[in-house]
């Protein structure tokens, strides 16, 4: 499973991350030896992190702290009912986090996102994880920022862990509509901070990383190349908004083709109409200098849509909450010149980035030297679930 998308059987994060964690483990075990009978934060850190190393392995949090409980809640938005999980901590020692998944079709449900729950839940939160069927679907939209307001709006009125605010994760592709959810008058306040992970800053820019590799934003570096798959991602993430339904199902199978590895027919592409073949142009471009124009070839919903979940041509002021970025310098989804020009898009201090070289786009990988800057994210997200 890939969180921007390609679902398959999630893969065990390698093994270097785990191994080289026992020089850390060596210094967290002298506070446990000297009779300390609680865990300092930074120990907790350093429990937290093996654990998400660990997925749903065997690991010291696992073996020390009972198992949270999920039960699933429903809430009603315009009178449809509309499903959460919940993970209650046995100690909530912690307040509420929502947590929002990226591009996954099993939802709420996916297996690592379920694993990454119920290790902050054993941290001491109480964990809210929301079904956002556009990021299930792969037609994300401005719905989203309405579903996910909605999440917060429920879950400070009726979860007592989060009635004094809470905080809102969110994983890649979700960050905007987490964020723009976060700035809305009715929620600004219900939200003390949010955490993202991997997220997006400029559309314009990320599209044209995506399909020709150049990061505009970054500021002269060379970036890793993109992941062959995004770009075909960023297609699926659109059809819906083609009203040709024939354009729709032959873009969907050539879309899910090249995921598989084989090539699109010369045929099938010829077949499209007007605004498939638009969309096909801007996803099958190479060009950096054609990206803009090829947007604004777009058919007037996607460009709307486009520009609605666009952090870059928003004034982000309404955002009350902290912003604390997780990123991966070597990200080939999203660059972290992402996060870096968000965070400076924000008033001093306001937002911290966390430039986390164990990490993937949002997987936790590589070695314990990488690991570091992890271990200070997670560090950094338990000191502000004890805020009050």
């Amino acid at each position: 499973m890939h969180w921007f998308g390609v679902t398959g059987t999630p893969a065990r994060p390698g093994a270097g991350l785990a191994r080289g964690l026992l020089g850390l483990w060596f210094v967290a075990g002298l506070g446990l030896l000297s009779g300390c009978t609680t865990l300092g934060r930074g120990q907790e850190a350093l429990l937290v992190l093996h654990d998400l190393a660990a997925v749903d392995g065997p690991s010291h949090l696992k073996r020390h702290t009972p198992a949270p409980v999920r039960e699933e809640m429903t809430y009603a938005v315009a009178g449809r009912d509309q499903a959460v999980d919940l993970y209650r901590p046995a100690e909530p020692r912690r307040g509420a986090l929502i947590l929002v998944h990226g591009f996954t079709e099993a939802g709420r449900r996916d297996p690592r996102l379920v694993a990454l729950a119920r290790t902050l839940a054993r941290a001491g939160f109480t964990v809210i994880v929301p079904e956002l069927q556009g990021l299930r679907d792969f037609s994300v939209g401005t719905r989203e920022v309405e579903r996910i307001a909605a999440v917060i709006h429920h879950a400070t009125t009726t979860v007592p862990a989060a009635e004094s605010g809470t905080g809102l994760a969110a994983i890649s592709f979700a960050v905007g509509p987490a964020i723009l959810a976060a700035m809305r008058p009715d929620t600004a306040h219900r939200v003390r901070f949010v955490i993202a992970v991997g997220g997006y800053y400029d559309l314009t820019d990320m599209l044209r990383y995506v399909t020709t590799g150049e990061d505009r934003g970054g500021g002269g570096r060379h970036p890793p190349p993109p992941q062959r798959e995004a770009r075909w991602m960023v297609l699926l993430s659109q059809l819906h908004r083609l009203e040709d339904a024939g354009d729709r199902a032959r873009l969907e199978a050539m879309a899910r083709r090249r995921l598989a590895g084989d090539d699109a027919s010369p045929a099938e592409v010829r077949g499209l109409g007007p605004q498939g073949r638009a969309l096909y142009e801007l996803v099958s471009n190479r060009d950096p200098a054609r990206v803009a124009r090829l947007i604004e070839a777009l058919p007037r919903p996607l460009r709307e849509q486009f520009a609605a979940l666009d952090l870059s041509a928003r004034e982000l002021d309404a955002l009350e909450a902290r912003l604390v970025l997780i990123h991966g310098p070597d990200d080939r989804v999203i660059p972290i010149s992402h996060s870096r020009r968000l965070r400076d898009a924000l008033p001093a201090g306001q937002a911290r980035l966390f430039e986390a070289g164990g990490l993937g786009h949002v997987e936790v990988r590589a070695g314990w030297r990488d690991g570091w800057e992890l271990w200070r994210a997670i560090y950094h997200l338990l000191r502000l679930g004890e805020a009050r």
